[in-house]
């Protein structure tokens, strides 16, 4: 006899489906660099991949809830494939130097490729064996919901904990941002009672200019205070994000706009051929030392070596970001 509690396998497995699958779907253009960052057959760089797939797995989530046993099989059978699947694609990607890490994956949470990135791998192909098993045992949703009723007790209290969980590691884009850029410019004492925030050094990291040039995050921004607009993958929001340098420099002239990435430079200008003065950075030291999680992201370094401000994730967050700079520094203009 199967215990009850295998109906919250098949349940989890439909709701990751249903996200991933929803993640995709609004940023289709994501989902086909993934093709390139991890190295699949290029014949899955075409539009009805970036289509079929995230409909595949919403339509594979509707199957895990099907009262029919035979079809639940099937479902089951497929999840299970799915997640191996995706496990093998992550382990084969840990073998790459440099690794990659993109945020691409439906753009949900921490999407890097790591040994964590493994390990919640592994975690679904557990439960897609939870759900196979409950399959073989002749059971589904349905019938184990239907035959025990307090199996709902199950069910509703596992998605509490998930919510609680949820809001309990949650941190918002607010909560990351170490201030309002008050510092933009490099002046003011970092140690100042007047500062709303505890800054910290600019971190040890070395990037790579398009000519060969190697200097550290410091040293870039020894003269004049810049905004890195940072992305490790080459998804539709980093090439709308490259798009934006031009205009944010023109709003900012006091700033340097520069463009941080760790893809190298030449499978770099092959995607995004309007990408300019772009710095790299290899092995993703910067991306990791600034704190940085998701693509496009942008942070600020105070021409007085310290971080003035970031990092702040996605497109309207950034836009917020640079307007925030413009009126500090308006402001700044003014009293001077």
């Amino acid at each position: 006899m199967t215990p009850d509690a295998l109906v919250l396998a098949p349940i989890g497995l439909a709701a990751v489906l249903v996200l991933s699958g929803i993640a995709k779907l609004r940023d289709r253009e994501s989902t086909l660099s993934v093709v390139t960052e991890l190295r699949l057959p290029g014949f899955l760089r075409r539009d009805y991949f970036a289509w079929a797939l995230p409909v595949g797995e919403i339509l594979l989530a509707l199957l895990l809830f099907s009262p029919w046993s035979g079809v639940f099989s099937v479902a089951a059978v497929l999840s299970l494939a799915l997640f191996v699947g995706y496990w093998g694609v992550i382990a084969r990607a840990l073998t790459f130097d440099p690794r990659p890490d993109c945020g691409c994956f439906g753009r949900i949470g921490d999407q890097s490729v790591s040994a964590k990135t493994l390990m919640r791998n592994s975690l679904l192909v557990v439960l897609g064996a939870l759900t196979l098993w409950l399959a073989l045992s002749g059971g589904t949703v349905i019938s184990v919901i239907g035959g025990d009723p307090s199996a709902l007790w199950w069910i509703v209290l596992s998605a509490l904990l998930l919510v609680v969980a949820g809001l309990i590691v949650h941190r918002s884009n607010e909560a990351s941002r170490p201030g309002a850029a008050a510092q933009a410019s490099g002046a003011g004492d970092p140690g100042s009672e007047d500062d709303d925030f505890s800054r910290d050094p600019i971190p040890a990291a070395l990037l790579q200019s398009e000519d060969g040039g190697i200097q550290t995050l410091r040293e870039l921004a020894s003269a004049k205070a810049q905004l890195l607009v940072a992305f490790n993958c080459v998804c539709k929001p980093s090439h709308v994000a490259a798009g934006k340098v031009a205009e944010w420099s023109e709003r900012i002239p006091e700033v340097d706009v520069r463009i941080l990435s760790t893809v190298p430079h030449k499978p770099l200008r092959r995607s995004i051929p309007t990408a300019e003065g772009v710095l790299y950075d290899h092995d993703s030291l910067a991306w990791r030392a600034l704190g940085l999680t998701s693509s496009p992201s942008a942070v600020l370094l105070g021409a007085d070596g310290y971080l003035a401000g970031g990092p702040v994730e996605g497109l309207e967050e950034m836009e917020s970001f640079v307007e925030e700079i413009a009126d500090v520094l308006r402001e700044a203009a003014e009293q001077h």
